[in-house]
C-alpha cells in the first residue's frame, strides 16, 4: 500500500522553520530544514513512542516496554532516562524550561509540539477535521481535508523499528489510512465531478485484498467514470480472493452493487450520499455502579454520612474529599448501596472528571442538560445560560427523593450550579480537594478520607486474598501494607497481582517491595490510567500550579515523609509567607496532609513519585543547592535547639549558611526538646546525606547538636553510630576539630555503653586533634570531659589534674559556662571523695542562675550532687526538697506530655520519686514517703509496660522478670505499712538488677546502690522504737 503519494519526506520535513518531525517513513528529526541525529537505534525507539503519543504524557515503563517488550534489563529504567536526556539535549539546546519541547510532567515524558511539526499529527489533525465536516453536512471540505491527510502518507510509518510495539503501530495506522482514503472516497463520490481517487483505491486494494468495502468504493468509483466492465472485474477479483482465502461469497451489500452494475442502474453515473454517519457518543448520568464486595473499614466514615441522613437540619450536601487512590468513589458507592431504599426516586452517577488523563473536566451546563434529559425535563424552550439551567434543574428536584453522586470534582465552581435545593435530595461529591469555597458558602459537610489503618489493611487484602493465606503469612501482609502506604488503590492492585499467583509466597512479595532497587510504583503499575497508581497520582500533580509542583518535587529531598513550613521554604528559597500558600495549595489536593504547628506528612509512595519527578524535572544543579539549603536549614535549627538544652560556647563556629535559608526559631527549652523528638530521625538521616564539596563539617557539626538530645533519650547507640560517620567525613577532609568533636561525642556514648578503654582513648584522641587544631577553647572543655570520667571510674586525682588544665586553656575566654562545667567537676570529685561539706560550698548559690539562664539539665545534675551530698550529710529533709524541686523542674520542662520528651525524663523523674520517697522515709515523714512511694510503683509499672516489655520477652530470666513485675502491681495496690515500705524497696531493687544487663533503668540502677544501708538503718531505728 506505501507509499500512498509520490512525494519525498525531505521536501516536506526538510523544509519547514523550526523542529519537524516525521513517524510515515524513518522516524526523523530536523531543525530548520537540517537532519538532527536522534541516536541509537533504541534512542530512536524513544523517540518515536513519544511522538506517536501526540503530547500524551508517556510513563516510563511504556517506554521500556516498547524498546524490551518483557525481557527489560535491571537498568532499564536509568538508560531509558539517558535517552531522554539525550534527546532533550539534542531537542532543547538552549531553550528555557517553560519552552523546552521535551518535557516531564510528573508519570513520564511528553514532546510539546504543534500540529504543523509532526507528520502524524498533521494527519490525525486533518481526518478529525474532515470528520467533523462530514457531521455538519460540509462534503467539500471534509474532501479537501482529506486529500491533506492523505499527502500525510508518504510511506510505511516506523519504517526500519523492529519489534513488537512498532509493528502493532504500523497496523494501527495503516488500518487508519485505509479508513481515511475509504472516507475519501465516500466523500468525494457524493459529490459532482471527475473522481480521481482510484489510484488510491487500486493501491489499498492490493494491500487489503480481501476488505470488501475498498472493492465496493473502487466499483463505485469505475462506474461514475463510465466503465462499468472493470467494476464487473474487480468484483469477480474479490470474489475470487473472498473463495480462495475464507471459503466464502462476498457480503451483501457488494453482491447487491454487482447486481446494479449487471442491470445498468443509471444512478450509478450520479453522486451518491454512500457515507457513513459519525454520532457523537453520548454521556447520561450512569446509574450508580456496583458496590464492591471486597469493602474493608470506614466505619467511622460511614457513620458520618449516616448522620447527615438523620438530621433534618442538616445540609443535604456532602463532600468527601481525600488524596489519590485513597478510595473516595468505591467508599461512596459503597454507602450509595446501603441507603438506596431512602431514595425511591433514584440514584444518579456524574463521573465530572475533574482529574483525569485524558478529556477535559466536564462543563456544569453539559452536566445540567444531562440531568434534565434523566429526570424527563422537555428540551423545547430550555434557557440556553447556566443560571436559567441551574433554575430549571432545582425545580424538577422539587418533591423528588434522589441520592447524586458527583464523582471527581475539579473545584468547587464546577459543582456549585449542580447542587440541589430540595429538603429530599442529597448530593454528595468527591474530589481530591477539599473544595473549602463550596463548603464555606453553602455550609457543606466535609468528610477526609485518610490512609487505612494496619488492620483495616489487613482486612482488605484478606477480603482480596482469602483468609487462610493472609494469616499465614500475616508479617508479610503488614509489610505489603506498609509499602503500599495504606493507600486503598495500591492495595487493590497489590492484591490482584498477588493473586493472579496463588504459588507465589507473601514474604517474596513483600521482600520485593521493600527492596529500594524495586520501586513501589513499577510494581503497582496497570495498562489501565485510571488503577495505575503513579498515573493516579500524576493527575492531582498536573493540577498544580508551577511552585506548588516544583515544591513537591523538591520534598522528595527530605529524609522522611513531614516537613514544616520553615523547612520548606528553605528547601524552594521562598519567603515564608509565600511557602504557607504553596503548602496550602499541596494540602487542599490532598498531596500532603496538613497536622498541627505548621507540620505537614505525606505517604511514602507520594514520596516515591516526588522522587521520580525529581530526577526527570529538576537539574543537578539546581538538586544539590536545594540539599545544601536543606542540611543548613537543620544545622540551624539543632544549633538553636542545642542552645536551648544547654546554653554554653562548648560549640564550634558555624559555616557559611546558604542564601534562601529560613532560620526557623527555637523559644524555650521545651520548645527544644519537642522540636528534637519530632526532627531528630531527620537530623540522624541528614549526617549521612550532609557530606559533599565543602560542606563535610556540617555532617559532624549536626552529629554534635545531636549530642544533648540522644544522651537525655538514652539513644547512645544512634549517638555512636551518627558519630563514626561524622568522623570518617571529618577525617577525610582533614578537618582536626571536626575529628576532636566527633571523639567526643564517640566517648560519651562508649561510656554509656560500659566500654570504658573506649571512652578514654576517644577523649584522648579529642584532646590531640583538638591541640593539633589549635582549638583551645574545645581542648579546654575535652580535658573537662574527661575529668568527668575519670571521676566517675574513680581516679578523682587524675580527674582534678585534668581540670586544671582545662582551667589553663579556659583563661583565655573565661565565660560563665566555662566556669560552671569547672565547678561541677569539682563538685563531682567531692562527691566520689566523699567530701559532702565541700559538695555544698561548691555548688551553693549557683543553682538560681542556671535556672535564670535555662540550663536546666545543668540545674538537675547540681541538684542530684547537692541532695545527694546533703543524705549522705544525715540531713534528709534538705535532701529531700532538692528531690521535690527536680521533680518540679522536670514538670516545668515536660508539663508531664512524656510521648512529646525524651524517655530519659520520664524515667528520671521516676527514678527521684523514688529518692524522694527515700529521704522522707529517712527524714521521718512515713505517711509522705509511703505515698510518693505508691506513685513511684504506679509509674514504674506503667514506664515498664510503655518502654520495656519488648527488652523483657527475650530476658534469659524471663520468669524472675514477670514475677517482679507482678510484685510491682500487687505492692502498688496495697495498704503501705513499714513492711510493705521496705518489700516494695526490694521488688524496686530486684528490677533493676534484673534489667541491669539490657542497659535500660539507668537511674534506678544508681538508685539501687544508695538504698541498702541507709534503708537497713532506718528499718532498724523502726525495729527498736516499735514503731
Amino acid at each position: 500500500m506505501w507509499p500512498l503519494v509520490r512525494c519525498s519526506t525531505e521536501e516536506v520535513a526538510g523544509s519547514r522553520p523550526g523542529l519537524a518531525f516525521t513517524v510515515f517513513g524513518v522516524v526523523r528529526a530536523w531543525r530548520d530544514g537540517t537532519e538532527l541525529d536522534v541516536g541509537s537505534p533504541q534512542q530512536r525507539l524513544t523517540l518515536a513512542v513519544l511522538l506517536q503519543a501526540e503530547g500524551r504524557m508517556v510513563q516510563i515503563p511504556e517506554i521500556i516496554r516498547a524498546i524490551w517488550g518483557e525481557d527489560a534489563p535491571p537498568a532499564a529504567r536509568g538508560t531509558v532516562r539517558t535517552y531522554v536526556y539525550r534527546l532533550r539535549k539534542l531537542l532543547d539546546e538552549g531553550a528555557e524550561p517553560d519552552e523546552a519541547v521535551l518535557r516531564s510532567d510528573g508519570v513520564g515524558y511528553r514532546l510539546v509540539l504543534t500540529e504543523e511539526q509532526l507528520d502524524l499529527s498533521r494527519f490525525l489533525g486533518s481526518v478529525r477535521s474532515a470528520e467533523s465536516a462530514v457531521a455538519a453536512g460540509e462534503r467539500r471540505q471534509a474532501v479537501a481535508m482529506l486529500r491533506a491527510a492523505v499527502e500525510e502518507l508518504r510511506e510505511e510509518p516506523l519504517l526500519g523499528i523492529p519489534g513488537e510495539w512498532a509493528e502493532t503501530e504500523r497496523r494501527r495506522l495503516g488500518r487508519l489510512a485505509v479508513r481515511t482514503v475509504e472516507l475519501l472516497a465516500e466523500q468525494q463520490l457524493g459529490l459532482d465531478g471527475r473522481i480521481d481517487v482510484l489510484d488510491l483505491l487500486t493501491a489499498v486494494a492490493e494491500a487489503e485484498p480481501l476488505r470488501e468495502r475498498v472493492h465496493e468504493l473502487m466499483m463505485l468509483a469505475l462506474c461514475r467514470e463510465g466503465r462499468p466492465a472493470e467494476a464487473l472485474a474487480v468484483y469477480e477479483k474479490v470474489r475470487a480472493a473472498l473463495r480462495e482465502e475464507l471459503g466464502v461469497d462476498p457480503g451483501l451489500a457488494l453482491r447487491e452493487l454487482h447486481a446494479r452494475v449487471l442491470r445498468e442502474d443509471p444512478a450509478l453515473s450520479s453522486p451518491a450520499a454512500v457515507a457513513h454517519d459519525h454520532p457523537a457518543p453520548s454521556a447520561r448520568p450512569a446509574p450508580m455502579p456496583a458496590a464492591l464486595t471486597v469493602f474493608a473499614g470506614r466505619e467511622a466514615e460511614l457513620a458520618e454520612l449516616n448522620a447527615v441522613l438523620a438530621d433534618p437540619a442538616a445540609v443535604r450536601t456532602v463532600v468527601v474529599h481525600g488524596t489519590a487512590g485513597v478510595g473516595k468513589t468505591t467508599f461512596v458507592v459503597q454507602w450509595a448501596d446501603r441507603v438506596a431504599s431512602l431514595f425511591p426516586d433514584g440514584q444518579f452517577y456524574v463521573n465530572l472528571r475533574g482529574f483525569e488523563s485524558q478529556g477535559a473536566a466536564r462543563e456544569p451546563d453539559e452536566v445540567l442538560r444531562e440531568l434534565l434529559d434523566a429526570l424527563g425535563v422537555p428540551a423545547a424552550h430550555r434557557p440556553s445560560d447556566l443560571d436559567g439551567l441551574s433554575r430549571l434543574y432545582r425545580g424538577a428536584l422539587t418533591d423528588r427523593r434522589l441520592l447524586l453522586v458527583l464523582d471527581n470534582a475539579r473545584d468547587s465552581q464546577q459543582v456549585l450550579p449542580l447542587l440541589a435545593e430540595a429538603p429530599g435530595c442529597v448530593v454528595v461529591i468527591t474530589s481530591r480537594r477539599e473544595l473549602t469555597a463550596l463548603v464555606a458558602s453553602t455550609g457543606a459537610h466535609s468528610v477526609k478520607l485518610g490512609l487505612l489503618d494496619t488492620d483495616e489493611a489487613v482486612a482488605l487484602m484478606a477480603l482480596r486474598l482469602g483468609d487462610r493465606r493472609v494469616r499465614d503469612e500475616l508479617p508479610a501482609v503488614r509489610a505489603i501494607a506498609t509499602a503500599c502506604a495504606h493507600l486503598p488503590l495500591a492495595l487493590a492492585v497489590a492484591s490482584a497481582r498477588i493473586a493472579s499467583n496463588p504459588d507465589l509466597r507473601l514474604s517474596h512479595i513483600a521482600l520485593q517491595l521493600t527492596r529500594e532497587d524495586e520501586p513501589g510504583l513499577d510494581f503497582l503499575c496497570t495498562d489501565d490510567p485510571r488503577s495505575d497508581v503513579r498515573s493516579v497520582l500524576s493527575w492531582s500533580y498536573r493540577a498544580l500550579s508551577p511552585q506548588a509542583a516544583r515544591m513537591f518535587t523538591l520534598l522528595a529531598l527530605l529524609p522522611l515523609s513531614r516537613t514544616t513550613t520553615a523547612t520548606a521554604a528553605s528547601l524552594a528559597a521562598l519567603p515564608l509567607a509565600r511557602t504557607g500558600a504553596v503548602l496550602r495549595e499541596l494540602s487542599t489536593l490532598c498531596l500532603v496532609n496538613e497536622g498541627q504547628a505548621c507540620q505537614y506528612t505525606w505517604h511514602d509512595l507520594l514520596r516515591e513519585y516526588a522522587a521520580e519527578l525529581l530526577a526527570d524535572t529538576v537539574d543537578a544543579g539546581e538538586q544539590q543547592a536545594a540539599r545544601r539549603r536543606l542540611v543548613d536549614h537543620y544545622l540551624l535549627l539543632a544549633r538553636n535547639a542545642s542552645l536551648r538544652l544547654k546554653p554554653t560556647d562548648d560549640l564550634p563556629d558555624l559555616p557559611s549558611i546558604a542564601p534562601g535559608v529560613t532560620e526557623q526559631p527555637v523559644d524555650d527549652l521545651r520548645s527544644a526538646l519537642a522540636t528534637f523528638t519530632t526532627e531528630h530521625g531527620t537530623l540522624l538521616a541528614l549526617v549521612d546525606s550532609a557530606a559533599g564539596r565543602g560542606t563535610e563539617s556540617r555532617s559532624w557539626q549536626l552529629a554534635w547538636y545531636l549530642r544533648l538530645y540522644l544522651d537525655s533519650a538514652f539513644l547512645w547507640e544512634d549517638m555512636a553510630a551518627i558519630n563514626q560517620v561524622a568522623l570518617r567525613r571529618a577525617e577525610a577532609a582533614g578537618d582536626l576539630q571536626g575529628v576532636g568533636y566527633t571523639h567526643r561525642s564517640l566517648a560519651r556514648a562508649a561510656a554509656m555503653l560500659d566500654d570504658a578503654d573506649g571512652a578514654a582513648a576517644h577523649l584522648d584522641a579529642a584532646v590531640e586533634a583538638f591541640r593539633a587544631a589549635g582549638a583551645r577553647r574545645a581542648e579546654g572543655y575535652a580535658h573537662a570531659q574527661a575529668a568527668n570520667w575519670l571521676i566517675y571510674t574513680g581516679r578523682v586525682e587524675a580527674g582534678l589534674e585534668r581540670a586544671e588544665l582545662a582551667r589553663a586553656l579556659f583563661q583565655e575566654t573565661n565565660s560563665r559556662e566555662q566556669e560552671e562545667v569547672l565547678r561541677e567537676v569539682t563538685a563531682f570529685a567531692h562527691i566520689k571523695a566523699g567530701r559532702y561539706r565541700d559538695v555544698v560550698a561548691t555548688l551553693r548559690g549557683s543553682l538560681a542562675p542556671d535556672y535564670d539562664s535555662g540550663s536546666m539539665i545543668d540545674l538537675l545534675r547540681k541538684i542530684e550532687h547537692l541532695s545527694a551530698a546533703y543524705e549522705e550529710l544525715g540531713e534528709y529533709r534538705k535532701s529531700a526538697e532538692l528531690h521535690e524541686l527536680s521533680l518540679k523542674v522536670i514538670l516545668e520542662i515536660t508539663g508531664s506530655e512524656w510521648a512529646r520528651f525524651p524517655y530519659g525524663f520520664e524515667e528520671r523523674f521516676t527514678g527521684v520519686s523514688f529518692l524522694l520517697a527515700r529521704t522522707l522515709y529517712l527524714a521521718g515523714d512515713d505517711a509522705r514517703a509511703m505515698a510518693v512511694q505508691r506513685e513511684a510503683l504506679k509509674r514504674l509499672h506503667e514506664l515498664f509496660v510503655k518502654h520495656h516489655r519488648p527488652v523483657a520477652s527475650q530476658h534469659p530470666d524471663r520468669a524472675r522478670v514477670g514475677e517482679a513485675l507482678a510484685n510491682l502491681d500487687v505492692l502498688a495496690g496495697s495498704e503501705p505499712d513499714h513492711a510493705w515500705f521496705a518489700a516494695s524497696v526490694e521488688v524496686v531493687e530486684d528490677l533493676a538488677a534484673l534489667m541491669a544487663p539490657t542497659g535500660t533503668f539507668h537511674y534506678l540502677v544508681e538508685l539501687r546502690k544508695g538504698n541498702q544501708l541507709p534503708l537497713a538503718k532506718a528499718r532498724a531505728a523502726r525495729c527498736s522504737t516499735g514503731a
